[in-house]
C-alpha cells in the first residue's frame, strides 16, 4: 500500500505507522492506499457532488469555517486512482461547536457536559456506495482516531450522529459514550442527517478509553 503525506504538518510516517500496524495491515489487505492532506475544498467538492444515494447529507458548515492546517486533517482512502471513502477532524471544543450548532439548527437542546481537555470534532464520514460492507469506513475512522491522539496530541474526540446509528459508533467507531444532544425539527443536519432525521446524538471517547479498548479494536481488523 502507498501512503501518500499531503500535510503541513501531520505526517504518517515510520514510527506512526509501525504503531499501528495491525491497522495498516488491514488496508493493504483491501487494495487500499492512504492520504492524509488539508485540502478542506477539495473535500467539499468530492461530497457535493456526490449522487443523494450515495452521500445524502449537506457538507458539514464545521468544516467550511475558521479552518487552521496546524489543527485539522483530511484523511482518503483510495483503491487505485478512485477514492473510496473520506474522513476529517479539527481540534475544536465541544462547547463552542454545541453554540454554533444551536445558531444553525434551531431546535431543543440537551444540557450536555463539556469533556475537559484537548477536544476534536470529526465529520464527514463516506464510503463509495460500490465499497461499503468493507468495514473501510470503520477503520479510516480508527485511524482518524489516532491521528487526533497521536499527532494533534487531543485528549478526546467527538463527533455527531442521528439517533439511529448510536449503535455503530459504539460498537463498530470504538466511541465509548453517546446520548442525546438535540431535538432538530427541520432536520437535515450537515453530514450527520437527512431532512427525515430529526433526533441527533453527540458521541464521544477520550484517550484512555481509546487506549484501553485497542485488543477489542483490532480484533474488528479480522
Amino acid at each position: 500500500m502507498t501512503i501518500t503525506n499531503n500535510h503541513t504538518y501531520f505526517v504518517l510516517d515510520t514510527v506512526f505507522q509501525n504503531k499501528h500496524k495491525e491497522l495498516f495491515d488491514f488496508f493493504e489487505g483491501q487494495g487500499a492506499d492512504i492520504e492524509i492532506n488539508e485540502d478542506f475544498a477539495g473535500l467539499k467538492t468530492i461530497l457535493t457532488s456526490k449522487d443523494k444515494d450515495d452521500y445524502p447529507y449537506d457538507f458539514d458548515p464545521a468544516f467550511e469555517t475558521k479552518m487552521d492546517n496546524n489543527t485539522a486533517f483530511v484523511l482518503y482512502a483510495k483503491i487505485g486512482d478512485e477514492i473510496v471513502a473520506t474522513y476529517a477532524a479539527k481540534k475544536l471544543a465541544m462547547t463552542t461547536f454545541i453554540e454554533a450548532m444551536k445558531e444553525k439548527f434551531p431546535g431543543t437542546y440537551e444540557d450536555v457536559s463539556d469533556i475537559l481537555g484537548t477536544s476534536a470534532y470529526s465529520s464527514c464520514q463516506w464510503v463509495s456506495k460500490d465499497h461499503r460492507g468493507k468495514k473501510l469506513g470503520r477503520v479510516l475512522d480508527h485511524l482518524k482516531k489516532h491521528i487526533c491522539f497521536d499527532l494533534m496530541k487531543c485528549t478526546n474526540n467527538y463527533a455527531i450522529h442521528k439517533e439511529a446509528l448510536a449503535d455503530y459508533h459504539t460498537e463498530h467507531l470504538g466511541y465509548s459514550n453517546t446520548e442525546k444532544l438535540a431535538l432538530i425539527p427541520n432536520g437535515d443536519v450537515g453530514g450527520a442527517g437527512e431532512v427525515i432525521d430529526k433526533i441527533y446524538n453527540i458521541t464521544y471517547t477520550t484517550i484512555s478509553e481509546w487506549e484501553a479498548k485497542q485488543s477489542d479494536i483490532k480484533a474488528l481488523y479480522s
